[in-house]
């Protein structure tokens, strides 16, 4: 569900990853059979015509069109799907979190989202991925503005405290998209910033 629901809102972003991930890689033989086609027509074109210079131009602009286009659709790393959400939870519980916004268009998806780190009471990290389909909301635009120089010297979003409440969804409510908790309360150590560190895949 979780993947359908990614279709709908990023349909570019899963087209990508189901060419380049889904049971086989289908963007590379795409590739080769694009640029072996322009260069059989433009031989054929230089054979005909003896317009031998049209072709070797010919080559060399198709070659950097269907490269460049390939790389700027496709990327240079392959997609990831949207993490599963965890929960349901009890509601109205309140819990500290590390949370890093990003804007639309970071990490190659189309959509705003809140990254959400939560320690485990079982070890370890429960990671939230929160997109927001309709825009940022608003307190949160602000502070994506504020963030820009941060992102652009260091790559990344700034991590900052929160306080999360939780909501009272059914799973099958937060597979459908809502999500089981929300940000309450944030604060940002500006002497001390560090990265949140996006998850690596």
């Amino acid at each position: 569900m979780r993947i359908a629901l990614w279709r709908r809102q990023e349909w570019h972003d899963w087209f990508r990853w189901r060419l380049c991930l889904k049971d086989r890689d289908w963007s590379k033989p795409l590739w080769f059979v694009t640029l072996a086609g322009g260069l059989a027509a433009l031989v054929l074109y230089g054979l005909f015509t003896e317009r031998w210079f049209v072709t070797a131009g010919g080559i060399v602009a198709w070659f950097t069109l269907v490269n460049l286009g390939f790389f700027s659709y496709l990327g240079l790393r392959t997609r990831r799907p949207p993490l599963p959400v965890p929960g349901p939870f009890e509601p109205g519980q309140r819990i500290r979190a590390r949370m890093g916004i990003y804007p639309p268009g970071y990490d190659g998806r189309t959509l705003a989202r809140v990254w959400l780190k939560i320690a485990s009471a079982s070890g370890g990290e429960w990671i939230f991925e929160l997109a927001y389909p309709e825009g940022m909301p608003g307190d949160f635009a602000a502070l994506v503005k504020r963030q820009e120089t941060f992102r652009m010297q260091r790559g990344d979003a700034p991590a900052m405290r929160a306080v999360c409440e939780t909501a009272a969804l059914t799973r099958v409510q937060i597979d459908t998209g809502a999500y089981p908790l929300k940000a309450v309360a944030w604060d940002r150590d500006e002497k001390s910033a560090e990265p949140f560190g996006l998850p690596k895949f």
